[in-house]
């Protein structure tokens, strides 16, 4: 038989057992739907927090107190530590560095505005803030400047839904038992900025003058640096690692700092949505397992019910491996049909999860790859059904009821 004829005569098997091809096909659809759905959420999910990260932009370093270091037992360990104003001074010196700002967080402090209060988080930065990052857009009013004080720039649902009336430029709130003046309010953003919606903004003496004592005179909570263009962000990392270390007298592996790039919070990222992907596709897996068995029960009900048919195509001349290549169509054709409706379904499932909020990502290499893989799976599963069938006796399958 030539392959068209092969691929008519398995279409045509199918058709006859439409209910049985029907289930079987679902089975398929069902798996592949939940492999794309999920792993396209994962990476949705990357692309978005990558998207995010690329708003801030590639020259900006981190340090932060505190690390993570590994103990000889193979536990992790949590070392404290302190920052102050004169490790990011000391900074100054590393070439490259063009810019240093400064950060004290507030956590759940008190504000009033016309006999209301609540309770809102934030921080005291440096004027450079603005500078540094995009999230903090100004929308109404403008930002702080530098030796300014007891002026705030207010998160834009702070402004406009955490009290009855909106808070308005140039009014003023307490804060911490002190009055503020409100210079700004920041723009309505999505992702990461959603988070400064809900935050306040202050020059950072004063967040030290609502902190008191809580803070020594200098200790800063996060010191952000800027690289110049031009400067690998890698290598000036390095060298901050190496002029803290020498400042903090702490050796190699010991440090009480972290010293955050858009490097390794690009490799952090990619190794949780990773990690995730995997997670996500072996749970997808038992879907498509479960499937495959069906496949296989389906084909060999199929080899028992037409042993005869098998026995006289034997008879008229069909080989072994005509057999054997008719049940592999077969199967293979309904692992593809289960593959296409998958990606149809999947499409459909992550239109709704897009509506909702969920960061979906279909790419070709997932499409090409879930195609294949129904495919393989439904020759796989069609392997042996097809060999028993091709080691039928002509003779017995021929006086088989």
């Amino acid at each position: 038989m030539k392959h068209l004829d092969l691929l008519n005569y398995s279409v045509k098997n199918l058709a006859n057992r439409k209910l049985r091809s029907y289930l079987t096909i679902l089975g398929i659809v069902i798996g592949i739907a939940a492999i794309v759905v999920l792993i396209s959420i994962a990476q949705g999910v990357n692309d978005f927090i990558m998207g995010q990260l690329g708003i801030l932009g590639a020259d900006w370093i981190s340090i932060t107190p505190g690390s993570m270091r590994q103990s000889i037992m193979g536990s992790y360990l949590a070392s404290s530590g302190k920052l102050t104003i004169n490790d990011g001074e000391a900074l100054k010196s590393i070439p490259g560095i063009t810019d240093v700002m400064y950060e004290l967080q507030l956590m759940r402090v008190p504000i009033e505005y016309k006999g209301e209060s609540a309770f809102v988080s934030g921080g005291g930065w440096t004027a450079k803030i603005f500078e540094f990052s995009s999230l903090l857009e100004v929308q109404e009013g403008r930002a702080f400047k530098e030796n300014e004080r007891h002026v705030v720039v207010l998160g834009y649902r702070v402004a406009n839904d955490l009290f009855k009336k909106k808070v308005e430029v140039n009014q003023v709130v307490t804060i911490g038992g002190k009055n503020f003046r409100v210079v700004g309010i920041l723009a309505k953003k999505g992702g990461l900025g959603a988070t400064m919606s809900s935050m306040i903004a202050m020059p950072i003496e004063d967040a030290r003058e609502i902190l008191g004592t809580q803070k020594l005179p200098n200790q800063v909570d996060e010191i952000g640096v800027r690289v110049a263009e031009g400067y690998d962000t890698e290598e000036v990392g390095e060298q901050i690692k190496a002029k803290l270390r020498q400042l903090h007298h702490v050796a190699e592996g010991e440090e009480d700092f972290r010293v955050i790039t858009p490097e390794s919070i690009s490799e952090m990222v990619n190794t949780i949505t990773g990690t995730l992907e995997v997670f996500l596709s072996g749970i997808a897996g038992i879907a498509i397992l479960v499937g495959g068995i069906g496949i296989a029960n389906t084909m060999f009900m199929a080899v028992m019910e037409r042993t005869r048919e098998i026995g006289i195509l034997k008879a008229i001349g069909a080989t072994d491996r005509t057999i054997i290549e008719i049940f592999l169509l077969e199967a293979g054709i309904i692992g593809l049909a289960g593959g296409v409706l998958g990606l149809v379904l999947a499409a459909l499932a992550t239109l709704v999860l897009n509506y909702f909020g969920v960061p979906t990502n279909i790419t070709l290499e997932l499409t090409l790859f879930a195609l294949l893989f129904s495919l393989v799976v439904g020759i796989v599963a069609g392997f042996f059904p097809a060999k028993r069938a091709a080691e039928l006796v002509p003779v017995e399958a021929l006086r088989y009821e």
